[in-house]
């Protein structure tokens, strides 16, 4: 034996040893960052020019879409509308609302409003808090004639503003809605481990939120979920289908595994150990990825579901969802593709239909 085939027959498991724990940890760093709770924002660009109600800043894939956008900068934000103007490396829009401040520090806002729903949109709403297995969590209840209720459930490290975008539809349709908080978002009780639990745990407070409808008087709900609140919707129409009257889904995670596959391939990550990560995943917090694969379930589908889906969504894998669609019984799901939209931006680049829309849908089920 040479003496080059003895070293390197010493150092051979040392290597292995040194790559398995390399993977590892590139592992257990994804599943963290999958499961990480994090609110806030960060400004990624300064605004060019402010003036005569428009307002300029640098093109990219979140400026330059069409639609209606929020605006956030340091110290203040607005609503912007159209484009009407642009050059290579910009784009001017017009000014909805708001005074943006030339130079200010800013970023794109598809919730567009912030506050509550009588402040961003004149809607009469209650504070509520409906009871959980960790404690008291609030809720913003908009009132209305119609005996089912619509319960809306964001997604991940999100919060009740993102379901603005839906309240005018539901409150056209004449639906009481009760946009929910639950457990690690600001407010609300944090989890026993204070992560994000990709909606498995995270609907155990939706299903908490149905038994608060269901006292409140309501004959059936309708679940609303964006993104993970998609996940946590259809995962729950599992386990009470006789008081589920529908779903609506808007860019939802119908295969956690297909999503996190997605993600992994954008940060360049081998699929071995991407892999290796949602293994980590499941045994760090406890799920079983397999169970939130949708399409397994949709052949047994018995309530409609209107899917709203982003063409240019780089966060959540649309093919479970369109796969899931054809699966499911003939007429039940409704499908919508939203062109030139990111994640959970259907309503952004089209408002006026994204609503006329939900509230067809809405009618149909009361």
């Amino acid at each position: 034996m040479t003496r080059l085939r003895r070293l390197l027959l010493i150092a051979l498991p040392a290597v292995l040893v040194l790559l398995a724990s390399a993977v590892a940890g590139i592992g257990w760093y994804f599943s963290g960052a999958a499961t990480e709770v994090e609110h806030g924002r960060a400004f990624r660009f300064r605004i060019v020019d402010a003036r005569d109600g428009t307002v300029t800043l640098p093109r990219d894939h979140t400026t330059d879409r069409p639609g209606t956008w929020g605006l956030v900068w340091q110290g203040g934000r607005g609503v912007l509308g159209e484009i009407t103007a642009g050059t290579r490396g910009t784009v001017t829009r017009r000014v909805v609302a708001g005074a943006p401040v030339k130079g200010a520090r800013a970023v794109i806002d598809h919730w567009v409003w912030a506050g509550d729903p009588r402040s961003a949109l004149g809607l009469e709403y209650r504070d509520v808090r409906y009871p959980s297995r960790l404690g008291p969590m609030p809720a913003w209840f908009l009132p209305a004639p119609g005996r089912t209720w619509v319960i809306a459930v964001h997604g991940r490290n999100a919060d009740r503003a993102e379901t603005f975008r839906g309240m005018r539809a539901v409150h056209a349709a004449g639906l009481p809605m009760l946009s929910i908080a639950y457990r690690n978002d600001e407010g609300a009780p944090p989890s026993p481990d204070r992560r994000n639990h990709l909606g498995d745990t995270e609907r155990q407070d939706l299903a908490s939120a149905i038994g608060y409808a269901r006292a409140q008087g309501a004959e059936g709900v309708v679940l609303y979920g964006w993104s993970m609140g998609g996940a946590m919707a259809m995962r729950t129409l599992r386990d009470d289908r006789s008081f589920v009257r529908g779903v609506v889904l808007d860019s939802p995670v119908m295969d956690w595994t297909a999503t996190l596959d997605k993600q992994g391939a954008q940060r360049n990550l081998p699929q071995p150990v991407t892999s290796v990560a949602e293994r980590i995943l499941q045994w760090r917090i406890g799920i079983d990825l397999a169970d939130y694969d949708q399409r397994r379930y949709a052949a047994g589908l018995k309530v409609p579901v209107l899917l709203f889906t982003a063409d240019e969504d780089w966060t959540v894998a649309n093919g479970p969802a369109l796969q899931y669609a054809r699966r499911a019984p003939a007429g039940l799901v409704t499908h919508v593709s939203a062109p030139e939209a990111g994640h959970t931006d259907a309503w952004n680049v089209a408002p006026a239909a994204y609503e006329r829309t939900v509230t067809t849908f809405l009618r149909g089920l009361r």
